[in-house]
């Protein structure tokens, strides 16, 4: 079969084509340090990496998440607390007035502290975010925990009992709040308190009244039990705490496995990419010359 000086040219061209697309391509993957320039060039290496890829995409949410939530925790937390040395407070004051030897003017000064303490624990029971939100009124953040009533007199829960949740891992959701309807149950330890403070207040009192000492007695009680559920949602909060840290240690464990194992797909053997390198500059260089003695050959050179 007779080959002609153009077939000889066009397949010097593409030989040479073909090693400098070669060349191209591996020193641009030498560049970026990436092995996968395209899908086409491993489909299946590109599809693992896509699914580890959105896979940290979770991760990144669910840290964004642990973070919202801890943190949010963590002023809840911080205001029950508050709120606990308010009711210390007021427990040592009641035990004070429960003192037989007191006058109506003891226990009218004793009433104006009891006024601001019961003041001070509504704030702590209404405390908002930074975002505006109140902490402990359930899914019903746009409205106070706890309202005073002043036609009634009686303070009401205006919030609900529900539990907001936010995902913190792969299938698992966590509680970011307590509610004012877990802690202050039916508020009754706060109408018992502001009962005790008008009937304190009131210029006519009888210190000596049996009515004084039942209120106060009554009042002790139900400050004793809202202070043990409040007790029990600092240690819930601590608790969801510690589940967040353990959550965290996990998904940064995952990450870290997926940043190998992508690492291990799509990173460029830099060992391995020189010797090709070499090869392909080979290659290259030799079809040149392959074609520039093709080019010199004549008939005439031999006459």
């Amino acid at each position: 079969m007779r080959i002609s000086n153009a077939q000889i040219t066009a397949l010097m061209h593409g030989s040479m084509n073909t090693s400098s697309e070669k060349l191209g391509k591996l020193m641009q993957q030498m560049a970026t340090g990436e092995r996968l320039l395209l899908p086409s060039d491993d489909p299946i290496a590109s599809v693992r990496v896509l699914r580890i890829q959105r896979e940290e995409a979770s991760l990144a949410q669910y840290r964004s998440n642990i973070a919202n939530v801890s943190g949010n925790l963590s002023k809840q937390e911080t205001n029950l607390k508050a709120a606990s040395d308010s009711m210390l407070s007021v427990r040592d004051l009641l035990l004070w007035a429960a003192n037989g030897s007191n006058t109506s003017e003891d226990l009218g000064a004793i009433a104006n502290e009891l006024d601001t303490l019961e003041n001070t624990i509504l704030s702590f029971a209404n405390v908002r975010d930074e975002e505006g939100r109140y902490l402990f009124s359930g899914t019903l953040s746009d409205r106070p925990a706890i309202t005073y009533d002043e036609t009634t007199g009686r303070y009401n829960l205006s919030g609900n009992d529900k539990h907001r949740q936010a995902a913190v891992a792969n299938g698992v959701l966590v509680e970011e709040n307590v509610t004012a309807a877990q802690v202050f149950g039916d508020v009754s330890m706060l109408n018992d308190l502001n009962t005790l403070v008008q009937m304190l207040k009131d210029p006519a009192l009888d210190a000596g009244d049996p009515a004084v000492r039942a209120q106060i007695t009554a009042t002790l009680g139900s400050l004793d039990a809202t202070h043990g559920d409040l007790l029990g949602a600092v240690t819930e909060l601590g608790g969801r705490q510690n589940t967040l840290t353990l959550l965290t240690d996990s998904n940064e464990d995952v990450s870290l496995v997926n940043q190998k194992i992508e690492g291990e797909l799509s990173r460029l053997d830099y060992a391995g990419a020189s010797i090709d390198l070499n090869n392909y500059q080979m290659a290259l260089q030799a079809t040149q010359k392959t074609y520039l003695k093709i080019n010199e050959l004549s008939l005439f050179g031999l006459l």
